[in-house]
């Protein structure tokens, strides 16, 4: 069995002799390094090693490492995921051909930058979280000490409730189903293009499917919706529960890209500022906080994680006429006190 020596670094290498080679025309010794934070890890993956035809787990190249994972991922993850993923691999081509065991920082911290020069933040963190996960399942002992680009504030555009009435007073039947769907309810696109009028039970509404893209571009009806937090029931009320109570089949009869540019071009009829389709959800958010709604009611009626800090994080934004409001309050009572305390003799 091969034996591990400790580096100056505090980890272990243990070498195992791999055969012949020839350099400028001499015969040498070729040995195989595997180092690794302790001694018997180092050793043991020399052993695997030696045992198994010699084949290691990570002599294969960075494109090959993120192919295996989007494969081994596909029956696991949705379809949109799988073709997120897939879509993004064109990035890694700077890196592509290197071995995940000669894979260094400096290697990838340059990918990183390079990426960055063209791409929000937010896209090259995500495009490294792929890169991570998949030399994370090739090789476990692989750690990589790499800087991202700062976050950026999100510019995040939420519409007064005035402009929301006039993209409402445009829309037609099932569309506007749609829109109040998503504001008042917080259902997602793909939620509210899977919706069958059997979901609704006097004024119950459940959501239990989600109409997603295949690989091949395909649009079906899954019969589970996105995450286990997203199987919910909403009790809803007029006016949109007489207006749901009167269809029949499909609530609406169209795929989520369709309902967004149906949703675009009422928006640019009703002559308001653009937004999109899914700040309606944002909208849900922040209206329930500020009505003082407990965040574990709104993530439960919203479909999100109860544990996560995405509906804080993300969802309620506060939208500046808002935030203007609460200051001038502030501001007044301040002002009072500050009367106050200069009517008190010094």
């Amino acid at each position: 069995m091969p034996t591990a020596r400790k580096l100056p670094s505090g980890s272990y290498r243990c070498q195992v002799f791999a055969g012949y080679e020839y350099v400028d025309g001499k015969k040498k010794r070729k040995y195989e390094s595997f180092t690794a934070p302790t001694k018997r890890e180092a050793e043991r993956s020399a052993s695997q090693w030696a045992a198994s035809g010699r084949i290691r787990s990570d002599d294969i190249t960075v494109k090959e490492c993120v192919e295996r994972y989007i494969a081994s991922k596909e029956n696991v993850l949705s379809a949109s995921t799988i073709r997120g993923y897939s879509a993004i691999t064109h990035r890694f081509h700077q890196i592509d051909d290197i071995k995940i065991r000669s894979l260094k920082s400096s290697d990838v911290q340059l990918w990183v930058s390079g990426l960055a020069a063209k791409l929000k933040p937010k896209t090259v963190k995500n495009t490294y979280g792929l890169l991570t996960a998949a030399l994370q399942l090739a090789d476990p002992d692989l750690h990589l000490d790499v800087t991202l680009p700062a976050k950026m504030m999100p510019d995040y555009y939420m519409p007064p409730d005035q402009d929301l009435q006039k993209v409402l007073s445009v829309c037609q039947d099932d569309l506007w189903i749609a829109v109040m769907l998503a504001r008042y309810y917080s259902l997602r696109r793909s939620e509210i293009c899977a919706l069958e009028a059997s979901d609704l039970q006097d004024s119950v509404l459940t959501i239990r499917r989600v109409m997603v893209q295949d690989k091949e571009n395909g649009w079906h009806i899954k019969d589970c919706p996105k995450t286990y937090q997203s199987y919910r029931f909403l009790v809803l009320s007029d006016p949109l529960l007489s207006r749901m109570k009167k269809c029949s089949g499909r609530i609406i009869d169209c795929n989520p890209d369709m309902l967004t540019n149906r949703f675009r071009r009422a928006v640019k009829k009703a002559k308001v500022k653009p937004f999109t389709f899914h700040m309606l959800r944002h909208m849900f958010a922040t209206k329930a906080a500020m009505s003082g709604i407990p965040d574990i009611f709104t993530a439960k009626m919203g479909g999100w994680n109860q544990n996560s800090t995405v509906l804080k994080s993300v969802y309620q934004n506060v939208r500046n006429e808002d935030l203007l409001d609460q200051m001038k309050k502030i501001n007044a009572s301040m002002q009072h006190e500050m009367q106050h305390e200069n009517e008190k003799p010094l």
